[in-house]
């Protein structure tokens, strides 16, 4: 009888059966690292291709912060020219307002019956110093001032009175406060 040994044969076959494991770990290796190289190469030029977007942007965001700066510059610039307009426009349409007021003040008291010593103005406010005939001169001049449309209404009012003489005549030295208006104020309110 003839006896073969067949050994040899599982084994070769065992032997190709590993190979096939081991080639078909090897192209699973190779696959995946194939894979991994295209996302690595892909990934690189989109990151590649941002940043150098992102430094375009960059670049030109420097260039507009130039401009920004001077535009900074030229706003504070507008807005001091605007404050100084407006300084400007204001000392104008009040400039003659101290001709006004000595003009109403000659105009409105009774002539020859006062007299003044002194006028005191702060913003608006109007302090006379003076001095009259009498109490009835006083009040004549009061009721001038009140009826003038640069006096505010029931600002005009009597400080002091005091009677005193001088060369054997009575006089009445006063004090007189009002408030008074300006023409820019009166003909804002006409407009109105």
């Amino acid at each position: 009888m003839i006896q073969i040994n067949l050994l040899p044969v599982r084994v070769q076959k065992r032997q190709e059966g590993a190979r096939k494991i081991a080639s078909i770990y090897l192209l699973t290796i190779v696959l995946a690292m194939a894979i991994i190289g295209y996302l690595e190469i892909t990934y690189s030029r989109a990151i590649s291709s941002r940043q150098e977007k992102l430094y375009a942007i960059q670049t030109q965001v420097n260039k507009y912060r130039v401009f920004q700066v001077e535009l900074q510059r030229l706003t504070q610039r507008k807005n001091l020219i605007d404050e100084k307009r407006k300084i400007i426009q204001r000392l104008n349409g009040n400039r003659d307002a101290v001709v006004r007021m000595l003009a109403l003040l000659s105009i409105k008291a009774p002539q020859g019956k006062i007299w003044f010593d002194s006028l005191t103005q702060t913003g608006n406010a109007v302090t006379l110093d003076g001095v009259a005939e009498n109490n009835e001169a006083i009040v004549q001049f009061m009721r001038n001032l009140q009826s003038s449309p640069y006096i505010e209404t029931g600002s005009t009012n009597l400080i002091v009175s005091k009677q005193f003489e001088i060369r054997d005549m009575r006089l009445r030295k006063f004090q007189l406060a009002c408030r008074f208006r300006t023409y820019s104020e009166i003909k804002k309110e006409l407009k109105m």
